[in-house]
């Protein structure tokens, strides 16, 4: 099973595409916390979005809004500053819920979308999403020998 649940707030207002076969494409980034040793850090989760998803997360969610998120993480490859390629993932939203207080949700609908079915194939898929997918091309993968030496300086 390939499903990752994320709660959280949206850390910017979501980007918006049209990739070249004309479905819609949008890319959030969700702000979670955690506590390590007793220290809170936050966490930003890259998340993308194909569809009737994508249209409603357009048209209801702006910066700052709570939103609980069912996806599944998908492999990728990044690249950093050097040329160097790294392995990495991305998580691809399949469905989503509104979040927050009742208060906050007595006048918003609930914005719960089906999977919906891509009318094209994985490969078309997976070379539009190359072109809107930026890696972080300053990210070197803190690795001594091959070994990530500690959990802290786990990219994600």
């Amino acid at each position: 099973m390939n499903e990752c649940t994320f709660f959280g707030r949206l850390t910017k207002d979501p980007e918006v595409f049209t990739t070249q076969s004309g479905n819609k494409l949008v890319r959030i980034t969700i702000a979670m916390d955690r506590t390590v040793k007793g220290e809170k850090r936050t966490q930003f989760i890259p998340c993308i979005a194909f569809g009737k998803n994508a249209e409603l997360l357009e048209q209801h969610y702006k910066k700052g809004r709570e939103i609980l998120v069912k996806a599944r993480a998908e492999n990728a490859r990044g690249k950093t500053k050097d040329g160097v390629e790294y392995p990495t993932f991305r998580f691809v939203i399949e469905r989503f819920w509104f979040a927050g207080s009742k208060l906050k949700q007595q006048h918003e609908q609930t914005a719960v979308a089906e999977t919906v079915e891509s009318e094209i194939s994985e490969d078309e898929l997976e070379k539009e999403l190359e072109e809107f997918f930026e890696e972080d091309q300053n990210f070197e993968p803190p690795v001594e020998n091959g070994v990530i030496p500690a959990e802290e300086d786990l990219p994600f």
